[in-house]
């Protein structure tokens, strides 16, 4: 219980730091996901993204801390329960199947924490409204079931999201170990300076700050870039004034990309706008939270 309390203060600090310090890249990445007009430099420079880069973000802040704690403890928790002692062919199926596990017990936080987030920043109502005014409405208009607009959509981004996001960086995690275990193999100098005479085991976690930043940031990049037609879906069904199914939506961009002259490259923008928006986003969001999520760990776990 002291390791699931622990995964989870590190897990919420760490995400509602990463997304506050990152949200106005995101409202830019959402406004052009939303836009139907194809002229992204119109939106990214336009008043109204100006006026609109810090809306949603408490929300967004205090959202992720829930959906952090929920998703890292619960990440933690299984791994620790299905991953063998040693090291085998199970490791990756076994990390990602928590990855998958985690997520899904964050979306009861992360989708109403979305749907909230992604309204207030397109002026889905009108300008001056407030996170209690969209709540309100959504709930007027479509029910508790409006907060979870584009449910499936957000599940089928996260899930493969996740899976990439966290595989890379434990692979990136086990690469660092590997080159320290042989430096501290190798040089009688490194063990004295270093590790002061400790267990090689206890320097497992102990990743420099660069490096976490450096892991964790090309994890986010590549897992936000490679999930970006499921995140433009998203951005879709939520800024659509209609509910409509993730199938209906798909259909409906299909219909227009096939249509027109280059059809492969219509259909590659279409479902790929806002793409490098979104990979820098997680690559500031992954390089801000590992670095946080792993010395949080570190320090709770000491102090215990």
């Amino acid at each position: 219980m002291d390791q699931f309390k622990t995964h989870f203060i590190s897990g919420a600090t760490g995400l509602s730091l990463s997304y506050a310090c990152m949200h106005p890249l995101d409202t830019i990445k959402t406004r052009i996901q939303a836009d139907t007009t194809g002229n992204w430099r119109r939106v990214v420079f336009s008043r109204a993204t100006l006026q609109s880069l810090g809306k949603g973000f408490f929300v967004s802040a205090l959202g992720a801390a829930g959906q952090g704690g929920a998703r890292f403890s619960t990440y933690e928790l299984c791994k620790s329960k299905m991953l063998p002692k040693e090291k085998n062919g199970w490791t990756i199926p076994v990390t990602a199947l928590s990855a998958v596990i985690g997520d899904l017990a964050s979306s009861l936080i992360k989708v109403p924490r979305e749907v909230i987030t992604a309204k207030l920043q397109i002026n889905h109502y009108q300008s001056s409204a407030s996170a209690m005014y969209v709540i309100q409405q959504t709930l007027k208009e479509e029910g508790p079931k409006g907060l979870f607009r584009g449910f499936w959509a957000i599940a089928a981004r996260d899930s493969p999201f996740m899976i990439i996001l966290l595989v890379s960086y434990e692979n990136f995690k086990a690469f660092h170990h590997r080159s320290m275990k042989e430096a501290f193999e190798r040089s009688r100098e490194y063990r004295h300076k270093v590790v002061a005479g400790a267990a090689f085991e206890e320097l497992e976690a102990d990743i420099p700050t660069g490096q976490s930043v450096l892991y964790g940031g090309i994890s986010g990049f590549l897992a936000g870039y490679f999930t970006t037609p499921m995140d433009v879906l998203r951005t879709k069904m939520i800024a659509h004034k209609q509910s409509v199914t993730v199938t209906e939506m798909t259909r409906s961009i299909l219909n227009h990309t096939l249509s027109r002259q280059n059809p492969f490259r219509e259909t590659y923008r279409a479902f790929f706008v806002g793409a490098f928006p979104r990979s820098v986003w997680w690559f500031g969001i992954c390089g801000i939270f590992f670095p946080t999520y792993e010395t949080l760990k570190s320090i709770l776990s000491q102090s215990k």
